[in-house]
């Protein structure tokens, strides 16, 4: 459920109806601590949350009664998808992936809106995070390839 516009924060003296107009469709995305009864509270409100872990991002959320992750390498287009009936041992599973996460974020979009479209958006929204704060995960380099290329 989206967060009416009496819910947040405004700057002094904005008028939040005014703020909104023309934003009615943006996929909203934030860092979130990592806890995993708040990580659960998104999810139950009909948000979704990534989960960043090294290279790999997994988004979680809630679709026809079953918990969702799809997982792949930040940036890659090919991935896997795990679907989980929602109960209690699943929830508490769930419940515990922000203990092996590097960073949080949470999701926020119009639930009609596609779902693949929102983890699209939502990723680069993340990366432009993550790289203007100076922490965009890198690949494992050798930087010492280099002489292994002068032996030869």
């Amino acid at each position: 459920m989206m967060k009416k516009a009496s819910d947040k924060n405004y700057p002094e003296g904005i008028d939040p109806e005014k703020w909104e107009q023309g934003h009615e469709n943006d996929v909203r995305i934030g860092a979130i601590e990592k806890d995993g009864d708040q990580m659960m509270k998104v999810l139950e409100d009909g948000g979704m949350v990534a989960v960043l872990s090294g290279m790999e991002i997994m988004y979680t959320f809630i679709y026809r009664n079953q918990y969702q992750c799809f997982i792949h390498k930040l940036d890659a287009e090919e991935g896997r998808r795990k679907g989980w009936e929602m109960n209690e041992r699943n929830r508490a599973m769930l419940k515990n992936l922000p203990s092996a996460a590097d960073q949080l974020f949470e999701i926020r979009f119009k639930p009609d809106m596609n779902l693949m479209g929102v983890m699209v958006a939502a990723e680069r929204g993340i990366i432009n995070f993550l790289d203007y704060i100076g922490a965009l995960p890198a690949e494992d380099t050798d930087f010492m390839s280099w002489q292994n290329k002068e032996g030869e």
